[in-house]
Parts: C-alpha cells; structure tokens; sequence
C-alpha cells in the first residue's frame, strides 16, 4: 500500500513539474468584431490586422435554417438573368480594401433547368469571405455586406448593403 501511495505522489508531481498539469487560459479575442442578423442570416465580421496596419476582415455568413446557401462573391451585380443577389463585403470609414475576395468553400453551381440558367452558389451551410485590407485610420472601421439565402424551393428576403461596426 505504501509503495502505491508512494508511486501515486511521484507520477503527480512528475506531471506538475513538466507542465501537464497546468490549467489550460484561453484570452479572448481582442480583434474589433461586429454581427448583424437579417434575411435568414447571421453574419459575424472579424478584422485582424498587423501592427503594419496590413490584415484582413473575415465575414462568415450562417444561413439560420439548414438547407439554404449563399449566392457565390462572383455572381455578377445583376444576378445572371436578374436571378439570384450576389455576395458582398466591402470596407468603408478605417479600411482599404487592398486585394480579391476569397470565400472558403467552393462554387457548385445549381441548375434551373426551366430558365435554361445555372447560378454560382456556395454549398449548404456558411460560408466565411476573407478580404485583405489596411488600416486608414484609428478611428471605427466598418464593413457593408449584401447577400441573398435561398433552399432548393425557397429565397429569403434579400439583404443589400448592410453597415456592421467593428468594435
């Protein structure tokens, strides 16, 4: 029994001294973020920059409902045939857009036979666009997002150049 006890408090502090042991501190992000809630959609913006002023904002869009998808950042402004609303992130006030848009998930594209027309989307589910940009400013930066959710059968409401305050 004694040399089990024995063995017990060695292994213990054989992991507190290398550490094992040691309660895990998570910080929380201290990058402006803002969110806003529209059209079927929560949508969270993140901006992280260097202290070159260099960065990026990541705008994920969560359709609220399974089953609906985004339309694609490459979808012209018009939709093709006026169908479907493009997604779009852009910068205003602090920032300065300084590259392309990338989203992290591919383009399918969905086919309506009857309209003869194939429209770029984003797979079921969200979906996160990363736009480089720089800092102009110390002041409030903001993001202006317009996006469309549709399902197989169904469209929501449109949302078109909504404001998001990073803070």
């Amino acid at each position: 029994m004694a040399r089990s006890a024995l063995l017990a408090a060695a292994v213990t502090v054989a992991l507190l001294a290398g550490g094992c042991a040691r309660p895990t501190v998570s910080r929380p992000s201290t990058d402006p973020s803002g969110r806003l809630t529209g059209g079927g959609v929560t949508v969270v913006a993140v901006l992280a920059t260097e202290p070159d002023g260099t960065g990026h904002v990541r705008v994920t869009f969560s359709p609220q409902k399974p089953g609906y998808h985004l339309y694609s950042i490459h979808l012209p402004p018009g939709g093709v045939n006026g169908l479907g609303i493009p997604t779009v992130v852009s910068v205003r006030d602090g920032l300065r857009v300084t590259g392309s848009p990338a989203a992290d998930k591919p383009v399918i594209d969905v086919q309506i036979a009857e309209l003869n027309v194939d429209l770029p989307v984003y797979p079921d589910g969200p979906v996160t666009v990363t736009v480089p940009v720089r800092r102009t400013g110390n002041g409030r930066a903001e993001v202006v997002v317009t996006y469309g959710a549709c399902s197989a059968t169904t469209c929501l409401p449109p949302v078109r150049n909504r404001l998001i305050t990073l803070a």
